[in-house]
């Protein structure tokens, strides 16, 4: 009895339904993204302004 091949149809709809719960997750805390997400946004846009003001302000002050 455990050498036999393991049921495939059940697997398959174990993997299926597995992948139907990490799908609902992945919607279900993409929704519950609330102010911390565009926080962090914010901060990651504002960091890369300021890298691009001091790359322009370096660049200008090696040319001169």
């Amino acid at each position: 009895m455990e050498d036999r091949a393991p049921d495939i149809s059940s697997s398959l709809s174990q993997q299926s339904l597995s992948q139907q719960s990490i799908s609902q997750q992945s919607v279900s805390s993409r929704q519950r993204e609330g102010r911390g997400a565009w926080v962090l946004t914010a901060y990651g846009v504002s960091g890369l302004a300021v890298i691009a003001l001091l790359a322009y302000f370096f660049s200008d002050f090696i040319a001169h």
